[in-house]
């Protein structure tokens, strides 16, 4: 009897216990999945709609118009030189200060080059879809320094013609700010926050003045092209 008491134990323990199920086969197929098969949701659609035409029409008015197509390069380039340029006069209107030179890092512009034709509004954001606003910073000469180290070492940085920078095998050996060598006295330097605050490895600039002008740059390159109507670009060389 002490037996089956003890058999009896035994299977209402193992009835009790969780069960693991293993996969004994796995059989995969691909199935294509057409839009046109998918139907559309017009409830969704008739939401969405008023909001697209909209949109479109805004991303798709012509600003300007584009001669030549731009190349995004190092160290210096049609399409760097043209961004930076811009960003310094749109950003000189919002400040009391003369600036000295604007500049853009290399990864902020997001297209590998500007197409010859007509510019429209979805455009620019194509090439700056961030929302990244411009500062104007105070910079000692030793700072201003060290940032054309930066540009060298970084083989190029897309620069306003303002700026010119001469180096041999990798050391700056003449930096010249409009027409002028570099001299111990405040620079003002128009800046992306994403640099000011540290991006791109310029802790040179952290704990620096600034003024945030609270415009967008993307906004700044598309005020720049409807009031100048064609994209001329200043092909001289800021880092030689």
């Amino acid at each position: 009897m002490r037996y089956i008491h003890l058999l009896i134990v035994i299977v209402c323990l193992q009835s009790c216990a969780p069960k693991v199920l293993q996969i004994a086969d796995v059989d995969d197929q691909n199935i294509r999945i057409d839009r046109g098969e998918s139907g559309v949701d017009e409830t969704a659609a008739a939401l969405i709609d008023p909001f697209k035409a909209k949109l479109d029409l805004t991303m798709n008015e012509v600003i300007g118009n584009n001669p030549k197509e731009l190349m995004k390069g190092k160290p210096n380039s049609g399409l760097t030189n043209w961004f930076a340029d811009a960003l310094l006069a749109e950003t000189q209107k919002h400040t009391n200060y003369t600036l000295d030179f604007a500049l853009q890092n290399f990864g902020g512009i997001r297209l590998n080059s500007l197409s010859a034709g007509p510019i429209t509004v979805g455009k620019m954001y194509e090439l700056m879809p961030f929302d990244n606003v411009m500062f104007v910073m105070e910079l000692d000469s030793a700072s201003v320094a060290a940032l054309c180290q930066k540009f060298v070492d970084s083989e190029g940085y897309p620069l306003s013609h303002t700026l010119e920078i001469t180096h041999e095998y990798g050391k700056v050996i003449k930096t010249m700010i409009r027409n002028q060598p570099l001299t111990n006295r405040t620079y003002y330097v128009a800046i992306p926050d994403y640099i000011a605050n540290g991006g791109d490895n310029m802790a040179m600039l952290s704990g620096k003045k600034f003024t945030n002008t609270g415009v967008f740059i993307r906004d700044m390159l598309i005020v720049h092209v409807k009031e100048t109507k064609v994209i001329n670009v200043n092909m001289n060389e800021r880092i030689r």
